[in-house]
């Protein structure tokens, strides 16, 4: 078989220090790949999302950026968009200070900021939706308050609580919330300590990712909610993972800004069919 070596950078994005965020793989391309081998790359990384970009030579953008988990390819995807920013910004020798994006959610910049990097994303609007008991049932127990589906991708729910300390020490079953048919769940409360307006987590098994250490769309979601409910268009939220990180929003329209720093761990090469 013949074969070809791809650069490939590992970053920890939505952290400031090694080891904390998300961490999310960035393979830049000057050509697309198939997708069953963009898919198995994704695999063999087995980390939350790899993001894959091509340079564009035409249109409003610089370049076209793709996202996989390692069992689909996604419409969305925050930290990975992060990582990936870093990497043009910091790797590849890009002047300038903004990068457009052209992706499945249409146009995406990211600016860079002092130490960090500001993401402009879609608002990502939700609707009431009555979650199953035996989504509430995986998730402990618990009621919410509210619950919505998410609009835009009518995969995720939502599950609003009133208590942080329900949603930091949440334990769910996994095997159940990975029978939600590709459904992903989303539970969020009020901050509970002083300079956080959100504290949320994302339980996403049924496509391969039991829990999402910090997802910038997830922000998406939460950050408009949690801005009309405070009434103020900037909030901070914190993402209760193991590896945990805060991701700063500013409501701004239908979009979203997000801004976080990230951190290289890893710079290598890969081996595919060529």
């Amino acid at each position: 078989m013949t074969t070809k070596n791809l650069p490939i950078y590992q970053i920890d994005a939505f952290s400031d220090v090694l080891f904390a965020g998300n961490p999310a793989a960035v393979v830049p391309l000057s050509t697309w790949l198939p997708d069953d081998v963009l898919q198995k790359i994704a695999m063999e990384n087995n980390l939350s999302e790899t993001a894959f970009f091509v340079p564009v030579t035409a249109g409003n953008a610089d370049f076209h950026i793709r996202w996989f988990t390692p069992t689909v390819e996604v419409p969305l995807c925050g930290h990975a968009t992060l990582a990936s920013a870093y990497v043009i910004f910091n790797q590849l020798g890009f002047e300038g200070d903004i990068v457009r994006l052209q992706s499945k959610s249409g146009i995406l910049t990211a600016r860079r900021y002092l130490d960090a990097i500001v993401l402009d994303f879609p608002k990502q609007p939700i609707v009431p939706e009555t979650l199953a008991d035996d989504v509430i049932a995986a998730l402990g127990g618990d009621t919410p308050v509210e619950t919505f589906g998410v609009a835009s991708r009518d995969t995720d729910l939502v599950a609003v609580y009133d208590d942080a300390a329900i949603v930091r020490s949440m334990t769910p079953d996994m095997s159940l919330l990975a029978k939600l048919a590709d459904r992903g769940v989303i539970v969020t409360a009020p901050g509970d300590k002083t300079g956080l307006d959100m504290i949320s987590r994302y339980f996403v098994p049924a496509i391969g990712i039991n829990e999402d250490p910090v997802t910038g769309y997830m922000h998406c979601v939460v950050a408009p909610y949690w801005a009309d409910k405070l009434g103020q268009d900037d909030v901070v939220g914190y993402q209760a993972s193991a590896r945990g990180g805060v991701v700063a929003c500013k409501v701004v329209g239908d979009r979203v800004h997000l801004t976080g720093e990230a951190v290289l761990y890893l710079k290598g090469e890969i081996t595919v069919p060529a």
